[in-house]
């Protein structure tokens, strides 16, 4: 057990605060100088020796917080399966000043984590393939039992195939699953899914009535947030390349929706109502990762979207507006450090309002351009920010309640942690009749949604008709995940009302039930006017009904369910692609890494010259510097390398110095040459810049693209040599290099 003293606590929460020209605040808590708005204070709350490396993190109903803790082991994931080096800390508040004060292990010898919840007395952690069950049976505060709850069958090297579990206010457990191997398994509808695309997928706490939520060509779906009613946003990287700027974004992830990126080796085979729902919020080559919406209102931020950026050092705030059925969002800046090993990877709510977020250091260098050299001794904390002069909140969780016999009326309890805790301990049959004469609102529903019986269903169905229409919003969301088919008539009758977003979750549920009656109605709400996500939901029930003789002829909906049904049934093969290798390992040449180190020493100094209007000339330059020919800033060059339009946002001086003179020493994600040996012993070699279902499209730097058929190939292997060639300090001045810098530093996204 560790334990700091109260002198080390107030030096480790001891911050200065100023105010700068635009009205926001910064925080030095060294080595960190934070950027916040106007009225918030930040706080360190755990640090070194309590917590090392945090990763997620996670409350329990008494107020322990429960962290995943690296070992700082960056081996790709498979390895780390072989030999798993993580842990779970138990971190307690014991005088509730708010700053952590005792650490102890929970559990040890864990593969790569990539999600932490904490439900019922046990914890669940992520970490693929698997979601493991953790518990303390006898009361040490040590996990003494270890239990596969759900078995991916996937691990890939960048451990990107399991995110999560994460707990929605239906009481499923929801989970992401990226990168691209196949993973096969028997849903609750009876069908076996066979898919290397990337999904939502959740299931009950006991593992019962496993669903695909969503599908998508991205590699990396990772955070998970809810809104009080029941709907979805996702947080991940790649699901955008249609334009310079995008990559990562948050989505809104609405039922059996398919989202980018374009990826038609994956998504071929999956039905989908039209083509891709759009991302909710741009965010460039962020790598958002831990995301929440708050239902405190005490740090002013319930209802946006706060989010982990890994890459960009900050943590972001989404404010949501209704936009159609769906949402539309406004992105600022919550968070900001000066430091770019400052790199945040969750974010969560306390009982009080406040939020903690996480900053795991800069150990983590795996499948990461940003942080390719790996510092391990650099170490991360757990932060805390909260409105300036917030009350300190009385018995935030309910502890000094009888939990032995919870009160009905705690559901309309101001303290949010009450009311959560609340409606598991009264969802049990005699409360119904309570519930029934209690004030109609979101913790009722979500109450009775987890009783099952038939009793519970008709109490959930008499609130569709309920006044506000949040609580409209949430019993459509119940009657969806019970199939209740009662609901039938009143489902329909919402098909037109006033409010788009409960037309789409009408849509979306009178799929789900299944009932052909259904059909006419749905024809009927629709119009050309509707938006994606209404259109989409209409489109999807229909398709899940499966009624086609009742779809007329020539009926633009009619026709893109008969789509969807001739992809149901072209059984496309999606596990033939082959592996791709890693790059061979090479011992580091001591010598040379020296001298490259002397170069950039040498071409650092003239740096502080640069001037970033001249490097925009340069860069834009075909002949001087090559740069466009490969690579895309804002509308200018071709998209062969990676994007520049926001590398500045990313990436220091420093690194993009290096990568300018020493391009091989760090190249970035799906920017790989690919070297191909075929069955025949032909050598291929390019960049993988398309994929289709049974071939891969290799482009030499010339833009030359060869397609090599799958079956054909014997092996194919990742080169740890970069496509951009070394020498540009040769070609060019330092002065000229210089100015390329400051222009690459300066490419950022505009606006928000």
């Amino acid at each position: 057990m560790l334990r700091t003293n109260r002198c080390s606590v107030l030096a480790l929460a001891a911050s200065c605060f100023y105010l700068n020209a635009n009205g926001a605040e910064t925080v030095s808590l060294a080595p960190h100088t934070f950027t916040i708005p106007q009225g918030y204070e930040l706080k360190r709350v755990a640090g070194p020796p309590l917590v090392q490396r945090p990763i997620h993190i996670c409350f329990d109903d008494q107020g322990v917080l429960y962290v995943t803790d690296s070992s700082g082991n960056t081996k790709k994931a498979p390895a780390q399966l072989r030999d798993p080096q993580h842990r779970v800390l138990r971190l307690v508040d014991r005088d509730k000043d708010g700053v952590f004060d005792e650490s102890t292990v929970f559990a040890e010898d864990l593969p790569f984590p990539e999600g932490i919840l904490v439900h019922d007395g046990a914890v669940y952690v992520g970490a693929p393939p698997h979601i493991w069950k953790l518990r303390d049976t006898n009361g040490d505060h040590v996990a003494d039992e270890r239990t596969e709850w759900f078995d991916g069958g996937s691990i890939e090297g960048c451990g990107n195939d399991m995110h999560g579990p994460y707990r929605g206010p239906d009481g499923f457990f929801y989970w992401c699953k990226g990168a691209f191997a196949p993973q096969e398994h028997e849903l609750s509808n009876g069908k076996t899914l066979k898919s290397n695309a990337a999904h939502i997928y959740r299931a009950r706490p006991d593992g019962s009535q496993l669903e695909m939520v969503i599908t998508g060509g991205m590699n990396n779906p990772v955070g998970l947030a809810f809104s009080e009613t029941g709907e979805r946003f996702l947080s991940g990287t790649f699901f955008d390349l249609s334009k310079p700027g995008r990559r990562d974004g948050i989505l809104h992830a609405v039922y059996g929706g398919t989202y980018g990126r374009k990826n038609p080796r994956v998504l071929t085979p999956h039905p989908n109502t039209g083509g891709f729902l759009p991302v909710l919020a741009q965010l460039g080559p962020a790598a958002p990762s831990g995301m929440v919406m708050p239902r405190h209102g005490a740090a002013g931020l319930k209802g946006d979207l706060v989010l982990t950026e890994f890459n960009t050092r900050r943590v972001s705030r989404h404010r949501l507006a209704k936009s159609g059925s769906s949402r539309s969002a406004g992105t600022s800046t919550l968070i900001e450090s000066d430091q770019s090993d400052f790199h945040p990877t969750d974010v969560i709510e306390d009982a009080d309002g406040s939020l903690l977020v996480a900053d795991t250091g800069s150990w983590y260098m795996i499948c990461c351009p940003t942080s390719k050299i790996a510092k391990p001794d650099i170490l991360g904390a757990i932060y805390r920010i909260k409105k300036t002069g917030a009350q300190p909140a009385v018995d935030p969780r309910g502890l000094e309640l009888d939990w032995d016999q919870p009160q009905v009326d705690w559901l309309s309890d101001k303290r949010t942690a009450v009311v959560k805790r609340a409606i598991d301990a009264l969802a049990t049959e005699n409360n119904i009749d309570a519930l029934c004469t209690a004030s109609p609102r979101l913790s009722v529903v979500w109450t009775l949604h987890r009783i099952p019986g038939q009793r519970a269903r008709d109490a959930v169905r008499e609130l569709l008709s309920a006044e506000a229409s949040e609580v409209r919003a949430a019993a459509i969301h119940s009657v969806a995940l019970w199939r209740d088919k009662a609901a039938l008539k009143p489902l329909i009758k919402l098909l037109s009302h006033d409010d788009p977003k409960l037309r789409r979750l009408a849509a979306m549920t009178l799929g789900r039930i299944g009932d052909s009656e259904a059909v006419k109605h749905l024809l009927q709400a629709s119009s050309s006017r509707m938006d994606p996500f209404l259109s989409h939901a209409i489109v999807y029930a229909l398709y899940e009904i499966g009624d086609v003789q009742s779809l007329p002829e020539n009926h633009p909906l009619g026709e893109q369910v008969h789509l969807m049904r001739k992809a149901d049934q072209r059984n496309v093969a999606t596990d033939a692609y082959p592996e791709i290798l890693p790059a061979r390992w090479r011992k580091p040449n001591q010598e040379k890494l020296a001298q490259q180190e002397r170069r950039l020493d040498e071409l650092a100094a003239f740096l502080p010259e640069g001037d970033a209007q001249r490097g925009a000339k340069l860069f834009n330059n075909r002949d001087r510097s090559k740069c466009i020919t490969c690579h895309l800033n804002g509308n200018k060059g071709v998209r062969l390398g990676p994007d520049l339009t926001s590398i500045g946002a990313i990436r220091s001086e420093r690194d993009l110095l290096e990568a300018i003179v020493f391009p091989s020493e760090s190249i970035a994600r799906y920017h790989e040459i690919v070297n191909v040996l075929t069955n025949e012993g032909k050598a291929v070699s390019g960049l993988l810049v398309k994929e289709s279902v049974d071939k891969m499209f290799l482009s030499s730097a010339q833009g030359v693209v060869k397609s090599v058929a799958f079956q054909d190939i014997e092996q194919a292997r990742y080169s740890d040599v970069s496509l951009m060639p070394e020498g540009l300090d040769k070609l060019l001045k330092p002065e000229e290099i210089a100015d390329l810098v400051a222009f690459l530093r300066e490419s950022k996204p505009q606006g928000p």
